[in-house]
């Protein structure tokens, strides 16, 4: 199948052997957590501030902040939207999310002395936290006048003899071979395009859905108000669907194919397990500090692929040369394949600065070192991938900081957040660094509460329709994210 490489959204899409790559793994990977509109209002910068179920999968010791009980549940409205640039020409694509669960939460905090002695509040709970959505439509298309995804196929096709291609590789040169993309050069070893010339357009939609979640079950300590530890098991889970329809068609031609349509699909699923620990000092009043890690995540993941190809064109009637003009399809069979992932370790900083009673003002740090990401098969050695995730990948880096200001039962919030590119300087996404802005409105009394959030979120990465022995001109997507939360919830 093809390599996707992704980032929020930046990913590359690539085509390999087998539908697993080191890209899936950096999709699973990075994270880019929704919660409850009042972290969403902020940039999701929350992580010393507490009292919020956002921050128990970020950090769990910030659970330990709440003195009663709490329930909480959090919708949300997506458009996606992108632009590709590929060969000079420009197209515009979009996806919706209309009713998008972020989060839902219990927390329940138990009163252990009322004296500020000791343990203060024992705390324990359970949420569902949305980490990534994978929710993308890209349109790309263009003339291409030096090369043609037929190319590909015929260099994957090299040094295979034609009557073995369908057992050798099932899901590309082969159905490029039934439907005439591709001819013999010079012996039943060595292919060529079946284009005489080029000049065809190209076109290509990726579409990309699912979710990245986590489910957490977190218990946290209060000791005098001022120093908190949380600890936190989190179990994730993975469905993501993808399917790439590549176009070509060719005007005016005689002989091979007038056009073609090659369709790449792959369902994945899969669930993993961390744990995380956190804490939280608040030496004076107006200062909280905070700090956690996260052990890596353990996948087990499980793929279905497969591909179809449709040709319209000029073809053979018979043995005497006579061309025809004839429509031919050919589907692969249905790919199943096991594997795991282990995600990097990731750590995080945070100060909350409370000046008053009415605001607050958070700064979060967050690391993961996308470079350690391993993956393994009882079926298939990795090393190519792990090589490539050793090349490509680095550190990377997340800043957030956000604000509230309390004007009696209402909030206004602002928040702004920056994520590196986890690609190395070597590689045509070294760039893809994201961008988000974000504000929201609260209004909250004794026993209610009701946040919303606005948050745009920018992306721009390279993408390559086909890459490997032959590789496509690059197209430059630009990506951005307008996202509407809500929270509602109750204290008791």
């Amino acid at each position: 199948m093809k390599k996707l490489v992704f980032s929020i959204f930046a990913l590359l899409l690539c085509a390999a052997a087998i539908a697993q790559s080191e890209s899936d793994a950096l999709r699973y990977s990075f994270y880019m957590p929704s919660g409850t509109a009042r972290a969403n209002g902020m940039a999701g910068s929350f992580g010393a501030i507490g009292a919020d179920p956002s921050t128990i999968g970020f950090n769990p010791a910030g659970m330990g902040v709440y003195k009663s009980t709490q329930l909480s549940f959090s919708p949300s409205f997506k458009i996606n939207n992108t632009e590709s640039s590929y060969l000079g020409s420009s197209n515009r694509d979009f996806s919706a999310n209309y009713f998008d669960i972020n989060e839902a939460s219990f927390v329940q905090a138990i009163e252990r002395k009322n004296d500020n002695i000791g343990l203060t509040y024992f705390i324990w709970g359970f949420s569902y936290n949305k980490l990534n959505k994978f929710s993308e439509n890209v349109s790309i298309s263009g003339i291409n006048d030096h090369g043609s995804l037929t190319d590909w196929f015929a260099a994957r096709a090299n040094g295979t003899n034609y009557q073995t291609l369908g057992d050798n590789d099932p899901f590309y040169s082969y159905l490029a071979w039934e439907n005439y993309l591709i001819d013999p050069n010079g012996d039943n070893e060595h292919y060529i395009s079946a284009y005489n010339q080029y000049g065809e357009r190209q076109s290509q939609r990726l579409t990309k859905k699912g979710s990245l979640g986590e489910y957490n079950i977190s218990i946290a300590f209060n000791f005098m108000h001022k120093f908190y530890v949380g600890a936190d098991l989190g179990i994730q889970s993975v469905n993501y669907k993808q399917t790439v329809i590549s176009y070509e068609s060719r005007e005016g031609v005689t002989s091979g194919p007038k056009n073609f349509t090659f369709v790449d699909y792959v369902t994945s699923s899969g669930a993993g397990v961390n744990f995380k620990l956190g804490i939280l000092y608040q030496p004076i009043e107006q200062l909280r500090f905070g700090a956690a890690i996260h052990t890596p995540t353990s996948l087990s993941m499980k793929d279905y692929y497969s591909t179809s190809c449709k040709m319209q064109g000029w073809i053979p009637r018979d043995t005497t040369g006579v061309l025809a003009d004839s429509t031919l399809s050919k589907d692969s069979p249905e790919g199943k394949f096991e594997y795991n992932i282990l995600s990097p370790f990731r750590a995080n900083a945070s100060i909350c600065y409370i000046p008053n009673e009415n605001i607050l003002i958070n700064f979060d740090y967050d690391l993961a070192n996308y470079n350690a990401i391993k993956m393994r098969s009882d079926e298939y050695d990795f090393s190519n991938e792990t090589q490539n995730i050793i090349n490509s990948y680095k550190v990377g880096h997340c800043f957030k900081l956000g604000a509230e200001y309390r004007l009696g039962a209402l909030n206004f919030r602002l928040g702004g957040a920056y994520y590196t590119s986890p690609y190395k300087s070597s590689t045509p996404n070294k760039n893809s660094d994201t961008w988000l802005a974000s504000a929201g409105l609260g209004f909250r009394t004794n026993n209610f509460f009701f946040d919303i959030a606005y948050s745009y979120l920018a992306n721009t990465y390279v993408y390559y329709m086909y890459e490997g022995l032959v590789t496509s001109d690059a197209s430059k997507i630009k990506f951005n994210r307008h996202q509407i939360s809500f929270t509602i919830g109750c204290k008791f």
